[in-house]
């Protein structure tokens, strides 16, 4: 129960740096993901020139919370018929994509010198995407209930699904060698 202030205080921090951003943001028409970015780069411990964060577990405590409610957020959106609407095409999509970046990350991790498996943990987590983020940037921008972005998020899920079983496979291959 000793941390609670410190928990609170980086709560009232990271909700008022959220509304001044969110508010020059809107006045500026600069997408809201880029203004929370900058909201997190202007509280975190790395700048001094502005008010941190008590204590970055605190942070990651907040973020687990976030992610957790975007996640839920999505899932709400989420329906398997318009899944399986673009289910083909989306998923075709995914795969190439998903095969291409995976490859590109690998060679470069080789290319730098890093060993065969951070080589392929780097093309794993490039292959990744962040379906919420580009949901949330198309509801901003009021393209939510075009085709195309149907086709988009049903890639995106797609993509989710095949990286999940990827970083198992990565992390089983890992936790054998």
């Amino acid at each position: 129960m000793a941390h609670l202030p410190g928990l609170i205080y980086d709560l009232a921090l990271i909700l008022i740096t959220g509304a001044v951003t969110t508010i020059l943001f809107r006045i500026i028409r600069q997408p809201l993901v880029l203004g929370y970015i900058i909201a997190g780069f202007l509280v975190g411990p790395h700048l001094s020139l502005t008010p941190t964060v008590a204590d970055t577990e605190n942070i990651e405590i907040w973020a687990e919370i976030g992610v957790v409610f975007l996640l839920f957020s999505l899932g709400l959106e989420f329906s398997f018929r318009k899944l399986k609407r673009v289910g083909g095409s989306a998923s075709i999509t995914a795969v190439v994509e998903i095969v291409i970046i995976f490859i590109a990350g690998y060679f470069l991790g080789m290319l730098l010198g890093w060993t065969t498996m951070d080589s392929v943990f780097l093309g794993g987590m490039l292959a990744s995407s962040s379906t919420t983020i580009i949901s949330k940037a198309f509801e901003e921008l009021g393209v939510k209930a075009r085709n195309y972005a149907g086709v988009v998020i049903g890639v995106l899920i797609v993509e989710d699904l095949l990286v999940i079983m990827l970083m198992v496979l990565m992390s089983t291959l890992a936790a054998a060698k």
